[in-house]
């Protein structure tokens, strides 16, 4: 989720800009995993609030759900997350820092997290809960912002054997329109796990395999239809292993979806 800061802004209208700006935070809800990132813009006046001049044009973000690998045998599995987020930014005003930091919930503890601008990585200081990216963005410059993660996920109640994760995808803050926006859920390695474990006596509505090595056609819209019990918001797309939604010019009010968040509930089979 991206936010204005409003605060800032009332401060910068108070006075004289700086050709550096101070990093700023705000309070974001704590049981969501949480991209934030807060643009400080420069120059005076309540119109720096309404036309932020730095424009998110291209956003991709990808989710890999995939279980552990034993290192001995009878270890238990455990879900990952493997996140990629690539961020396309153009800065159409004056030069200035950046701060994004990414939140860290109780039941999703980070195992790695990386950044890269432009290509360059980052160094990311982990302050409490929170990731922390110091970035300088260029007056009329592109840059390309990558973050990876790598997230345990802990069940909310074991005895349930459900897993979840959730993730805010809705973009506010930027200048519109966000022209092109993915996201993308790969749920075969997930889907892979559970084959291997149901290969030998298929689970009940899943066609068994004729060829191990290659999955029936049928089986993976029914391990979606079985395991996987709430997946949001609506207007995903199947392709493959993957269930995708892709948003064209976000931030225009005559067009923009209401997105929110990002929702992928299962079963916990090898819990």
């Amino acid at each position: 989720m991206i936010r204005l800061l409003g605060r800032a802004l009332e401060r910068l209208a108070a006075g004289p800009s700086k050709s550096v700006l101070p990093r700023q935070r705000c309070a974001v809800a704590p049981h969501l995993f949480l991209f934030v990132v807060l643009f400080l813009v420069t120059g005076a006046g309540p119109a720096g609030a309404a036309n932020p001049p730095v424009q998110l044009v291209s956003v991709r973000r990808y989710y890999s759900l995939f279980l552990s690998t034993p290192t001995r045998p009878g270890e238990p599995v455990y879900p990952r997350i493997h996140y990629q987020g690539v961020w396309e930014c153009v800065n159409w005003g004056g030069a200035g820092d950046i701060s994004l930091f990414q939140q860290e919930p109780a039941h999703l503890p980070y195992l790695d997290f990386r950044a890269k601008a432009n290509g360059v990585p980052i160094p990311v200081q982990k302050q409490g809960d929170r990731y922390w990216v110091p970035l300088h963005f260029p007056g009329g410059q592109r840059v390309r912002v990558q973050i990876e993660s790598l997230q345990q996920v802990l069940p909310v109640d074991p005895g349930q054997k459900i897993d979840s994760f959730e993730d805010l995808i809705q973009p506010t803050g930027w200048r519109p329109p966000v022209v092109n926006y993915w996201v993308v859920v790969d749920l075969g390695r997930l889907f892979s796990a559970y084959m291997l474990q149901e290969s030998k006596s298929p689970a009940f509505g899943l066609a068994p395999r004729s060829v191990p090595s290659s999955p029936p056609s049928s089986a993976f819209p029914q391990f979606l239809a079985n395991k996987i019990l709430q997946v949001s918001p609506k207007g995903f797309r199947i392709e493959g292993n993957k269930i995708w939604w892709y948003y064209h010019n976000l931030g225009d009010a005559s067009s923009s979806p209401q997105l929110g968040t990002l929702r992928v509930v299962w079963q916990a089979w090898y819990r």
